[in-house]
């Protein structure tokens, strides 16, 4: 569906702020094994390998998904996940979102 620029362009923004949410997300697990380590509660080759599945899993995934899919696909997942509120989607498009959560209820 075409949509204004500025709709457009709201929906681009929207989508970046669900990324750095969900990569906000993950950090925040990264850093807790940080201060494991820190604490000597975890060793250097068990955070190593955080660091290692955190770059090869949560961030590739979260990079393919906000840079290889449009807005339109993007934030009906992202309401879908409660990773943005109904509310900030722009009201001209947000019954149009919403409905397109069923894509993400039926996998």
């Amino acid at each position: 569906m075409r949509h204004t620029k500025g709709i457009s362009k709201k929906m681009r923004e929207l989508s970046n702020q669900a990324y750095e949410r969900e990569l906000r997300k993950e950090l925040e697990n990264l850093a807790g094994k940080f201060t494991l380590w820190q604490e000597n509660e975890l060793g250097i080759w068990d955070l190593e390998e955080a660091i290692h599945q955190f770059h090869n899993g949560a961030a590739r995934e979260l990079y393919k998904r906000y840079t290889m899919l449009s807005p339109e696909l993007v934030l009906p997942y992202a309401l879908y996940k409660n990773i943005i509120a109904y509310e900030e989607l722009p009201k001209e498009i947000a019954d149009e979102i919403k409905m397109r959560t069923a894509l993400y209820r039926n996998n």
